[in-house]
């Protein structure tokens, strides 16, 4: 199998909430929403910084507090993107890793 394989499967950014892949080629704007389930792609749940033990439950320290971390907001610092966000992602990255390891 090829090396890239597993790279693209980490790269690939999803929606928090659903799965869903997302394509990031383009900016994500506040307005804009998943291709499937709907939800905001520009909400706390979805950004890289997004952290439950920092303040503000965020990483980065010049944001305001967001109340509704789900719906979308107007921060300046949001990167789409939370790593290790979805457990459906979590269990078919780790079936094709599974797959592509498996003993023949």
């Amino acid at each position: 199998m090829n090396g890239n394989f597993i790279n693209v499967i980490i790269m690939e950014k999803h929606c928090f909430f659903c799965g869903e892949h997302i394509d990031t080629n383009s900016r994500i704007g506040r307005d804009d929403g998943c291709p499937k389930c709907h939800r905001d792609l520009h909400a706390c749940l979805q950004c890289r910084f997004y952290d439950e033990n920092a303040y503000h439950k965020c990483l980065e320290p010049q944001t305001e507090w967001v109340a509704d971390k789900e719906k979308g907001n107007f921060c300046d610092y949001f990167e789409f993107g939370r790593k290790g966000s979805n457990e459906k992602v979590k269990e078919d990255v780790s079936s094709k890793l599974e797959s592509l390891f498996r003993k023949k």
